[in-house]
């Protein structure tokens, strides 16, 4: 009966140092994915602020040739800064407004249509139907327009 015991107990054993290594190997699997992930997201992080610097940099760059381009004015705008009182006083009086050419259909936009419809008292599957748009688009768009 004694060796029976120790039989099963040395078998127990082996089951939970098997079990406990399996243990030890996920948890060493996971510190290593959440080390992964850090240096993933302190790599992002970098990139984002070089990005941004660049872009600090680049707005300073235009404002200052921003800046430049209006302290110094061109020969052309020198010359006709005489001349444009003159042709403002003949402009005003000889000015029509243009005519428009083409008058464009309106056609109301899928949101107006569906929200028209919906006042009408028609069903989201009648809408869906109607408009040939799938009955979970238009109930999607008529969640994130209703407010």
């Amino acid at each position: 009966m004694i060796v029976f015991l120790l039989i099963v107990s040395f078998i127990i054993d082996g089951l939970l140092i098997l079990a406990l290594g399996t243990m030890m190997k996920k948890i060493r699997l996971t510190e290593e994915l959440e080390r992964r992930q850090k240096q993933v997201a302190s790599e992002i992080e970098d990139l984002f602020t070089s990005y941004l610097m660049e872009i600090k940099e680049e707005n300073k760059r235009m404002e200052e040739w921003f800046t430049m381009s209006k302290a110094v004015p061109s020969p052309e705008e020198t010359k006709n800064a005489g001349s444009e009182v003159s042709t403002e006083q003949e402009s005003v009086t000889s000015y029509a407004p243009p005519e428009p050419d083409i008058v464009e259909n309106y056609e109301p936009s899928l949101h107006a249509k569906v929200f028209d419809m919906k006042e009408k008292g028609c069903s989201i599957e009648e809408i869906a139907r109607k408009l040939h748009k799938g009955k979970t688009e238009i109930e999607l768009l008529y969640k994130f327009y209703k407010n």
